[in-house]
C-alpha cells in the first residue's frame, strides 16, 4: 500500500509539483523536531544535574539531602547558579547563566559578580550582600544586574556560604532567578 501523498498513477513530475515548499513541513515533522529539542534540554538538565553533585563531592560540601533536593530542583526549574571561591571570583555558572545574562561561562569565570553591576545597581544591597558574605551567612536580596548587552534586569538571589567536611568555607553559590 503507498502511503496517501503517492497516488500510484502519478509521474514524477506531477508528484514533485505536490511536495511542500520550503518551510511549510507536515505536523508530524515538526512535533519531532520539538521532541528532539526537548529531550536534548532535558539531557542538558540532568548532566548539569550530575556536575552540580560531582562538585558537591569534590569539595566534600555538608549538604543535607533536603539541601541537595532544594538545589537540584532550583536546576531543574531554571534558576541560575553562580559558584565562587571564598574571594568571590567566579569558578562555575550554570547553563542559564547564558540565556539570562548574555555572558558565556568562560566570559566570567575568574571575574567577579561585579561584571553584572551597572548604574542602576543599589550600593545599600550591595553593601548588604558584602557584610553578610564577611560574616559567611547566607544572604537573599532584589537587584538591578546587566546583560553583556547593557540591558537592566532585577535579578532575585539567594547566596549560601559553602562549607566541607572540616567545617571550612570552601565556596559561595548563588541562585538567581530573573524577576523583570
Amino acid at each position: 500500500m503507498l502511503p496517501l501523498d503517492t497516488p500510484s498513477d502519478t509521474s514524477p513530475d506531477q508528484f514533485s509539483s505536490r511536495l511542500r515548499p520550503e518551510g511549510n513541513r507536515p505536523y508530524p515533522a515538526i512535533s519531532y523536531e520539538i521532541f528532539l529539542l526537548m529531550h536534548a534540554q532535558e539531557r542538558a538538565r540532568r548532566s548539569e544535574e550530575a556536575l552540580f553533585q560531582r562538585l558537591s563531592s569534590i569539595f566534600d560540601w555538608q549538604l543535607s539531602r533536603r539541601q541537595q533536593r532544594q538545589y537540584t530542583q532550583k536546576l531543574k526549574d531554571g534558576f541560575t547558579f553562580v559558584l565562587t571561591d571564598p574571594a568571590k571570583s567566579i569558578l562555575w555558572t550554570s547553563n542559564s547563566f547564558l540565556s539570562m545574562t548574555g555572558y558565556r561561562n568562560q566570559d566570567v569565570v575568574g571575574k567577579t559578580p561585579r561584571i553584572l553591576h551597572g548604574p542602576g545597581t543599589n550600593p545599600t544591597v550591595l553593601q548588604q550582600i558584602r557584610d553578610a558574605l564577611q560574616q559567611h551567612k547566607p544572604v537573599q536580596a532584589e537587584l538591578i544586574n546587566y546583560r553583556k548587552s547593557g540591558d537592566a534586569y532585577v535579578c532575585q538571589v539567594a547566596i549560601d556560604p559553602m562549607y566541607n567536611s572540616q567545617g571550612e568555607l570552601t565556596h559561595f553559590l548563588a541562585v538567581e532567578q530573573e524577576v523583570r
